[in-house]
């Protein structure tokens, strides 16, 4: 409510005054956002500092684990060769490549040559005779060969997977994953290694070398037999890291894969093996690369990587302890923290000195300010008083108990009462208990919503009704927490009884066009009336707003003003019309549009007129709508209308019952019709209202 001369004045005060009440706080947030930019700065200036050095470092360290990591598996491969290079002296023997092809040829059980025939059984074969007396000379050969290269033991097995040579009187069945080891080499000539297994010897490794046999023998290049060799583990393979140049924190973990999962080789523990779950990493790729993840043995943090073996299905992982291998970052990170510290510091200490200069200059002008404000708040409060006492709107301020604290001149004369009469009062004190509930009602909305609001009210001033517009927002402090509630009140009790007025008088003209529509169409008679009867009704079934029922029941009567311009011979034209007079009959929609177009209703009457004889599927007219573009007055009203001309008579046809009209318009609804509308309709004309309505225009 102020005036333009009251903000020129308000905003000259402010531009000639020497202090405003945020410069302070203004000046005092901006040394704060500079000292919030040099931390910002000194703290990025730290990360990326760190960031470097934490780059630099695990460049190199990478680079460490990498050399270890390939130092181990090409001493483990170096070992693993040699053990292949001292058995190759008996796989690749003539005498032991001969002797095998010979056992591969036997037809019958090879079991006999290491246990001559059972009983019962007939004896050997000549040529199973004399490989059975060879028989403990390959095993002395065997045996020979096994002492002096340190193996404890060797087997020869055959393509079946009998072991006719041992160098052991006692040996025990072959195991499951032996076998499936042998199967795989009898399947290529290519040596390989099984798991690491815990023994009373320690930790012995099993070696399956292929005998294949000579050329002259005809077999080709197929193992004919394996040779199982097993040793104990040398120090590389059992301890691994041994020899390794490790460094504190540094730690070489050496695992194989078995059934069902991983073993790790761990010297310290009882057995020297321990099973592991399968780390994530390992998911069939030959590397692990550098990064930093939890331990193998637990959830510690550590740098590691890993590479693998080609056989055995070994994997060497390096790992690097994280909190150990970056102590010597911790003295760098200090470092740029203390330097960053004390530069933040630096410039707090001489933003607080400016800042006591400032306010010492600043307090200094604080009282000139505030006289000046305390005559320009004088000047605007005299302002403000003539405003209000002029204003012809009623102007109200309550406390949130909903007493007036301040009423304007205008109020006061409106309810008879004087404005230091009013102040303390209540809403009951001044319009009554009924008027009092409804005004509370509002003030409550305000407040606990917390937005304007503006609503219509009809109240009794001075004993006479009056059409108020209440508009109505809450008071509010700077933190938000309402303190009251500030009311402008406005009689329109004038445009009010215009508009009533009006209303009557649209309503008298749509009730004489309905006479002159059923004047030219006998036929018509009462229809308007009970399409418009029926249609409210279907609308209020389907819940429809009280706009939408508003223009169904307008619109229905004013369904049928076009007839009035189509030829009195087709209206009662007896029989079917032609395709032409079809086309003519159908203009009235046009006709109709003319005569409403320009007429405001106050509602959408013209579209409801216009669109009642559209149809769901575009085959209705005048403009071919379809679906939802039909709005749902013209639906309700295309149906009821339809009905409605089925069980009245007309000069064609006589009238059709209920339950016929209802079949065809279920059948044409399919497409035509809104599916929801002819559901509302036999709703209602199945009901005790509907049985009424239609008791005028259909005969028992």
């Amino acid at each position: 409510m102020q005036s333009k001369e009251m903000k020129t004045t308000i905003s000259s005060a402010a531009l000639n005054s020497d202090f405003t009440p945020g410069s302070r706080k203004k000046a005092f947030w901006t040394g704060l956002i500079i000292i919030a930019a040099v931390a910002v700065a000194a703290v990025i200036w730290v990360i990326w500092g760190l960031k470097g050095r934490g780059q630099e470092f695990e460049a190199n360290l990478e680079k460490r684990l990498e050399l270890m990591a390939a130092s181990q598996v090409q001493l483990i491969e170096t070992q693993l060769e040699t053990t292949l290079e001292q058995a190759n002296r008996v796989v690749n023997s003539d005498l032991f490549r001969l002797y095998a092809a010979e056992v591969h040829l036997i037809d019958g059980d090879v079991a006999q040559l290491v246990s001559g025939p059972l009983p019962g059984q007939k004896g050997m074969d000549e040529g199973l005779s004399q490989l059975a007396a060879q028989l403990p000379m390959m095993q002395n050969l065997l045996l020979e060969f096994t002492h002096i290269s340190g193996y404890l033991g060797g087997r020869v097995v055959n393509s079946d997977g009998t072991v006719y040579i041992a160098t052991d009187a006692a040996t025990t069945p072959l195991r499951s994953d032996q076998m499936e080891i042998i199967g795989q080499v009898l399947q290529g000539p290519t040596p390989a290694f099984g798991p690491l297994r815990n023994t009373e010897q320690g930790l012995v490794l099993e070696a399956y070398l292929p005998i294949l046999p000579l050329e002259a023998s005809g077999l080709g290049k197929t193992p004919v037999a394996v040779l199982l060799l097993t040793r104990v583990a040398g120090e590389k393979l059992s301890q691994p890291g041994n020899g390794s140049p490790l460094e504190k924190g540094e730690n070489v973990r050496l695992l194989q894969r078995v059934a069902g999962g991983f073993e790790e080789i761990v010297p310290s523990l009882p057995g020297q093996l321990r099973r592991i779950t399968q780390p994530a990493e390992i998911d069939g790729g030959k590397r692990i690369p550098f990064g930093v993840r939890a331990t193998i043995a637990g959830q510690t943090k550590t740098y590691s990587l890993g590479v693998s073996l080609t056989s055995p299905d070994w994997w060497v992982i390096i790992e690097a302890d994280y909190d150990v291998v970056r102590e010597s970052l911790r003295g760098q990170q200090k470092t740029l923290l203390s330097i960053a510290v004390l530069l933040v510091l630096f410039f707090a200490v001489a933003f607080g000195a400016m800042w006591g200069a400032y306010v010492g200059y600043r307090d200094r002008k604080v009282a000139k300010y505030f006289e000046r404000l305390a005559e320009e708040i004088d000047k605007q409060r005299q302002l403000l008083d003539r405003i209000n006492n002029t204003i012809s709107d009623y102007i109200v301020l309550k406390d949130l108990q909903g007493r007036y604290v301040y009423v304007n001149p205008a109020f006061a004369q409106a309810v008879g009462r004087t404005p230091e009469e009013l102040v303390g009062l209540d809403n009951e004190a001044v319009f009554g208990f009924d008027s009092a509930r409804r005004l509370e009602h509002s003030d409550q909305q305000v407040l606990t919503g917390g937005e304007p609001m503006t609503f219509s009210e009809t109240l009794y001033l001075k004993s006479q009704p009056h059409h108020l517009q209440i508009s109505k927002a809450a008071i509010k402090t700077a933190e938000g927490q309402p303190t009251g509630i500030v009311a402008v009140i406005r009689d329109i009790t004038e445009m009010v009884e215009i508009r009533k007025r009006q209303e009557k008088a649209t309503a008298k003209t749509v009730e004489a066009l309905v006479k002159a529509i059923e004047l030219t169409d006998p036929y018509l008679a009462g229809q308007s009336r009970l399409v418009g009867e029926l249609g409210l009704e279907i609308g209020k079934a389907l819940h429809a707003g009280d706009l939408d029922l508003a223009t169904i029941e307008t619109a229905a009567n004013l369904s049928q003003v076009g007839k009035l311009f189509v030829r009195r011979e087709l209206l009662f034209k007896s029989e079917p019309l032609t395709t032409e007079e079809k086309s003519e009959m159908e203009k009235h929609v046009e006709h109709a549009a003319r005569v409403l177009q320009d007429i405001d209703f106050g509602l959408p009457v013209f579209e409801a007129v216009n669109q009642m004889n559209e149809a769901l599927d575009g085959k209705g007219y005048p403009a071919g709508l379809q679906g939802e573009a039909i709005k749902l007055p013209a639906r309700v009203l295309a149906v009821a209308n339809s009905f409605c001309a089925m069980v009245a008579p007309r000069a064609y046809r006589g009238a059709r019952s209920v339950e016929q009209s209802l079949e065809i318009i279920e059948k044409t609804g399919m497409t035509a019709y809104d599916a929801r509308v002819v559901a509302a309709l036999k709703e209602v004309v199945r009901s005790a209202v509907g049985e009424k309505l239609l008791a005028r225009v259909v005969k028992p």
